[in-house]
Protein backbone atom coordinates (compact mmCIF):
# COMPACT_ATOMS: atom_id res chain seq x y z
CA UNK A 1 0.00 0.00 0.00
CA UNK A 2 2.98 2.34 0.37
CA UNK A 3 3.26 2.72 -3.42
CA UNK A 4 -0.44 3.25 -4.12
CA UNK A 5 -1.51 6.17 -6.32
CA UNK A 6 -5.09 7.04 -5.28
CA UNK A 7 -5.74 9.06 -8.43
CA UNK A 8 -5.39 5.83 -10.44
CA UNK A 9 -6.36 3.10 -8.01
CA UNK A 10 -9.65 4.68 -6.88
CA UNK A 11 -11.18 3.90 -10.27
CA UNK A 12 -10.88 0.13 -9.83
CA UNK A 13 -9.82 -0.50 -6.20
CA UNK A 14 -11.93 1.94 -4.17
CA UNK A 15 -11.88 0.16 -0.81
CA UNK A 16 -8.13 -0.30 -0.80
CA UNK A 17 -7.66 3.29 -1.93
CA UNK A 18 -9.90 4.80 0.76
CA UNK A 19 -8.17 2.64 3.37
CA UNK A 20 -4.84 4.11 2.27
CA UNK A 21 -6.16 7.69 2.16
CA UNK A 22 -7.69 7.69 5.65
CA UNK A 23 -4.59 6.06 7.14
CA UNK A 24 -2.19 8.42 5.36
CA UNK A 25 -4.04 11.77 5.36
CA UNK A 26 -7.88 11.91 5.32
CA UNK A 27 -7.78 15.47 3.99
CA UNK A 28 -5.64 14.53 0.98
CA UNK A 29 -7.33 15.53 -2.30
CA UNK A 30 -10.67 16.38 -0.66
CA UNK A 31 -10.54 20.10 -1.50
CA UNK A 32 -9.65 19.57 -5.17
CA UNK A 33 -12.07 16.72 -5.74
CA UNK A 34 -14.99 18.56 -4.15
CA UNK A 35 -14.15 21.71 -6.15
CA UNK A 36 -14.01 19.76 -9.43
CA UNK A 37 -17.25 17.97 -8.64
CA UNK A 38 -19.09 21.20 -7.88
CA UNK A 39 -17.64 22.92 -10.95
CA UNK A 40 -18.83 20.23 -13.35
CA UNK A 41 -22.19 20.20 -11.52
CA UNK A 42 -22.51 23.94 -12.08
CA UNK A 43 -21.73 23.45 -15.76
CA UNK A 44 -24.38 20.74 -15.98
CA UNK A 45 -27.13 22.85 -14.40
CA UNK A 46 -26.17 25.96 -16.36
CA UNK A 47 -26.38 23.86 -19.53
CA UNK A 48 -29.67 22.27 -18.43
CA UNK A 49 -31.28 25.69 -17.87
CA UNK A 50 -29.69 27.06 -21.09
CA UNK A 51 -28.08 30.07 -19.42
CA UNK A 52 -25.97 30.50 -22.53
CA UNK A 53 -28.99 31.84 -24.41
CA UNK A 54 -29.08 35.01 -22.31
CA UNK A 55 -25.57 35.27 -20.81
CA UNK A 56 -22.18 35.27 -22.55
CA UNK A 57 -20.23 32.05 -21.94
CA UNK A 58 -17.26 33.86 -20.36
CA UNK A 59 -19.64 35.68 -18.00
CA UNK A 60 -20.79 32.21 -16.90
CA UNK A 61 -17.36 30.56 -16.84
CA UNK A 62 -15.42 33.03 -14.67
CA UNK A 63 -17.91 33.23 -11.73
CA UNK A 64 -18.23 29.42 -11.84
CA UNK A 65 -14.44 29.02 -11.50
CA UNK A 66 -14.39 31.45 -8.58
CA UNK A 67 -17.39 29.99 -6.75
CA UNK A 68 -16.64 26.28 -7.22
CA UNK A 69 -13.95 25.97 -4.49
CA UNK A 70 -16.11 27.75 -1.89
CA UNK A 71 -19.22 25.77 -2.78
CA UNK A 72 -17.15 22.58 -2.86
CA UNK A 73 -16.00 23.09 0.73
CA UNK A 74 -19.56 23.81 1.88
CA UNK A 75 -20.88 20.77 0.01
CA UNK A 76 -18.32 18.25 1.28
CA UNK A 77 -18.64 19.41 4.90
CA UNK A 78 -22.44 19.59 4.87
CA UNK A 79 -23.09 16.34 2.98
CA UNK A 80 -20.29 14.64 4.91
CA UNK A 81 -21.95 15.69 8.16
CA UNK A 82 -25.28 14.22 6.99
CA UNK A 83 -23.54 10.98 6.01
CA UNK A 84 -21.84 10.76 9.38
CA UNK A 85 -25.09 11.43 11.28
CA UNK A 86 -27.15 8.89 9.34
CA UNK A 87 -24.26 6.43 9.59
CA UNK A 88 -24.27 6.73 13.37
CA UNK A 89 -27.97 5.88 13.42
CA UNK A 90 -26.97 2.59 11.79
CA UNK A 91 -24.08 1.93 14.18
CA UNK A 92 -21.24 3.44 12.17
CA UNK A 93 -18.37 5.17 13.97
CA UNK A 94 -16.30 6.67 11.15
CA UNK A 95 -14.75 10.08 11.96
CA UNK A 96 -16.06 13.03 9.96
CA UNK A 97 -12.75 13.36 8.07
CA UNK A 98 -12.98 9.73 6.91
CA UNK A 99 -16.55 10.17 5.72
CA UNK A 100 -15.60 13.34 3.82
CA UNK A 101 -12.70 11.46 2.21
CA UNK A 102 -15.06 8.68 1.08
CA UNK A 103 -17.51 11.25 -0.27
CA UNK A 104 -14.94 13.29 -2.16
CA UNK A 105 -12.87 10.42 -3.58
CA UNK A 106 -15.94 8.58 -4.83
CA UNK A 107 -16.54 11.63 -7.07
CA UNK A 108 -13.25 11.07 -8.91
CA UNK A 109 -14.96 9.76 -12.10
CA UNK A 110 -16.75 13.10 -12.39
CA UNK A 111 -13.35 14.70 -13.06
CA UNK A 112 -13.68 13.09 -16.49
CA UNK A 113 -16.95 15.00 -16.89
CA UNK A 114 -15.05 18.24 -16.32
CA UNK A 115 -12.63 17.23 -19.10
CA UNK A 116 -15.68 16.74 -21.33
CA UNK A 117 -17.01 20.22 -20.50
CA UNK A 118 -13.60 21.78 -21.21
CA UNK A 119 -13.47 19.98 -24.55
CA UNK A 120 -16.94 21.30 -25.43
CA UNK A 121 -15.98 24.80 -24.34
CA UNK A 122 -13.11 24.88 -26.82
CA UNK A 123 -15.16 23.19 -29.53
CA UNK A 124 -18.47 25.09 -29.15
CA UNK A 125 -17.95 27.92 -26.60
CA UNK A 126 -21.14 29.74 -27.55
CA UNK A 127 -23.26 26.56 -27.19
CA UNK A 128 -21.71 24.78 -24.20
CA UNK A 129 -24.22 26.35 -21.77
CA UNK A 130 -27.22 25.71 -23.99
CA UNK A 131 -29.15 22.47 -23.61
CA UNK A 132 -28.60 20.27 -26.68
CA UNK A 133 -26.44 23.12 -28.01
CA UNK A 134 -23.61 20.88 -29.26
CA UNK A 135 -26.11 19.23 -31.62
CA UNK A 136 -25.04 15.72 -32.61
CA UNK A 137 -22.72 15.51 -29.58
CA UNK A 138 -25.60 15.93 -27.09
CA UNK A 139 -26.55 12.19 -26.90
CA UNK A 140 -22.89 11.21 -26.43
CA UNK A 141 -22.52 13.79 -23.65
CA UNK A 142 -25.60 12.60 -21.77
CA UNK A 143 -24.67 8.91 -22.08
CA UNK A 144 -21.13 9.66 -20.87
CA UNK A 145 -22.40 11.65 -17.87
CA UNK A 146 -24.85 8.87 -17.00
CA UNK A 147 -22.12 6.20 -17.08
CA UNK A 148 -19.84 8.36 -14.93
CA UNK A 149 -22.64 8.87 -12.40
CA UNK A 150 -23.21 5.10 -12.19
CA UNK A 151 -19.48 4.53 -11.69
CA UNK A 152 -19.44 7.24 -9.03
CA UNK A 153 -22.32 5.59 -7.16
CA UNK A 154 -20.54 2.22 -7.18
CA UNK A 155 -17.38 3.82 -5.78
CA UNK A 156 -19.44 5.73 -3.22
CA UNK A 157 -21.10 2.57 -1.90
CA UNK A 158 -17.77 0.76 -1.55
CA UNK A 159 -16.08 3.78 0.05
CA UNK A 160 -18.83 4.04 2.69
CA UNK A 161 -18.59 0.30 3.29
CA UNK A 162 -14.88 0.72 4.01
CA UNK A 163 -14.93 3.73 6.33
CA UNK A 164 -18.10 2.74 8.23
CA UNK A 165 -17.37 -1.01 8.25
CA UNK A 166 -20.86 -1.59 6.87
CA UNK A 167 -22.23 -4.34 4.69
CA UNK A 168 -23.86 -3.53 1.36
CA UNK A 169 -27.38 -3.04 2.76
CA UNK A 170 -26.34 -0.67 5.55
CA UNK A 171 -24.20 1.32 3.14
CA UNK A 172 -27.15 1.74 0.78
CA UNK A 173 -29.42 2.82 3.65
CA UNK A 174 -26.76 5.26 4.88
CA UNK A 175 -26.42 6.83 1.43
CA UNK A 176 -30.16 6.87 0.71
CA UNK A 177 -31.21 8.45 4.02
CA UNK A 178 -28.49 11.12 3.82
CA UNK A 179 -29.49 11.87 0.22
CA UNK A 180 -33.17 12.29 1.20
CA UNK A 181 -32.23 14.60 4.09
CA UNK A 182 -29.93 16.55 1.79
CA UNK A 183 -32.72 17.13 -0.75
CA UNK A 184 -35.24 18.07 1.95
CA UNK A 185 -32.87 20.62 3.52
CA UNK A 186 -31.96 22.13 0.13
CA UNK A 187 -35.66 22.35 -0.74
CA UNK A 188 -36.44 24.11 2.56
CA UNK A 189 -33.57 26.57 2.03
CA UNK A 190 -34.84 27.38 -1.46
CA UNK A 191 -38.39 27.75 -0.13
CA UNK A 192 -37.25 30.15 2.60
CA UNK A 193 -35.13 32.12 0.11
CA UNK A 194 -38.10 32.43 -2.25
CA UNK A 195 -40.38 33.54 0.59
CA UNK A 196 -37.86 36.18 1.70
CA UNK A 197 -37.38 37.49 -1.84
CA UNK A 198 -41.16 37.79 -2.35
CA UNK A 199 -41.54 39.49 1.04
CA UNK A 200 -38.77 41.98 0.23
CA UNK A 201 -40.23 42.76 -3.19
CA UNK A 202 -43.68 43.38 -1.65
CA UNK A 203 -42.15 45.59 1.04
CA UNK A 204 -40.23 47.67 -1.51
CA UNK A 205 -43.42 48.19 -3.54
Amino acid sequence: MSSINPWRSMWIRPRETIRWVVKTNPRYGVFWLSSIYILQSLFFFLNFWSFGLSVHHYTILIPSLVLAPFLGVIWVWFYGWLLQCTGRWLGGHAPASHVRAALAWSRLPMSAALVLWIFLFFLHPEEVFVQHGPGSLAPIIHITLFLLEVWTLILFIQAIQEVQRFGLLKSLVNIFTSWILYLVIIFLIMLIARFLSISLSLTSN
